[in-house]
């Protein structure tokens, strides 16, 4: 999918700052809305190091009352993660009706590293692809809401991001060795992305391709999107079966 995406193309300064705060407040009310309904809204950022995955939720949620979301942010596996399903972990963070979670970075992350570093044969990874379709399945044929984005930069821009956090004493931290292998490794990373974004792109979870070389035209990309599918979701809450309890 990477290989075929065709940029957007970006609003002037003035346009980008009114169609950012519109989308803000249309968020801020689709909240209540949210909860009223009892609606669950799963929000997955995917993307390459440095792409602004962090920045990008941490603006999101100034919108949204801190009762009603949650952040989770995938560490490595505990032992007892180790034991379950691989995705059990990600199934214990799944939204409350009428809330949201937000993933930074999720299960494509954790199956993609894998595969790129050699952990899984092509079976497995074929076996990982089903379960994740299944599992994004049975969560919105459950009534919940899953928004999928994947923030691109090119090999460029991460360069130069790394560069110059690295420059800087107080932000060298940042930059970590999955982010340089990344680099280094950038085509490699392209088609192992993209691959997945193909093999996982449904209908009812569809993947969001965002043009991540600014902060608030990222911000907007995001927020556009996501006002638009709550709006469908709320259209059609009718239509959907009851949902499970968390």
């Amino acid at each position: 999918m990477l290989r075929e995406w065709k940029e957007p193309v970006r609003p002037g300064e003035e346009e980008l700052k009114m169609r950012l705060v519109a989308a803000r407040e249309k968020l801020a009310a689709q909240q209540l809305l949210i909860k009223e309904q009892k609606v669950p809204v799963l929000v997955l950022l995917e993307g390459w190091g440095t792409a602004g995955k962090g920045y990008c939720i941490g603006q999101i949620i100034e919108n949204i009352d801190p009762r009603h979301f949650k952040v989770e942010s995938m560490e490595r596996k505990t032992g007892e993660e180790e034991r379950k399903p691989f995705l059990y972990r990600h199934f214990t963070r799944i939204p409350e009706a009428g809330k949201f979670v937000f993933l930074d970075s999720g299960w494509m992350d954790e199956v993609v590293e894998e595969r790129l570093h050699g952990e899984l044969s092509e079976e497995k990874y074929a076996k990982r692809i089903e379960s994740v379709r299944r599992f994004e399945r049975q969560l919105t044929d459950n009534g919940y809401l899953v928004m999928k984005f994947f923030l691109h930069i090119s090999k460029k821009e991460q360069t130069r991001r790394m560069e110059r956090l690295t420059d800087e004493k107080d932000t060298v931290w940042r930059v970590g060795k999955k982010d340089l292998w990344q680099n280094s490794h950038y085509e490699k990373c392209m088609d192992a992305f993209s691959s997945y974004l193909k093999s996982t792109n449904m209908p009812s979870a569809p993947w969001y391709i965002v043009d991540a070389k600014s902060k608030k035209w990222t911000e907007l990309q995001v927020l556009e999107t996501l006002t638009q599918g709550i709006d469908i979701a709320l259209d059609n809450r009718d239509m959907a079966v009851p949902l499970l309890q968390n």
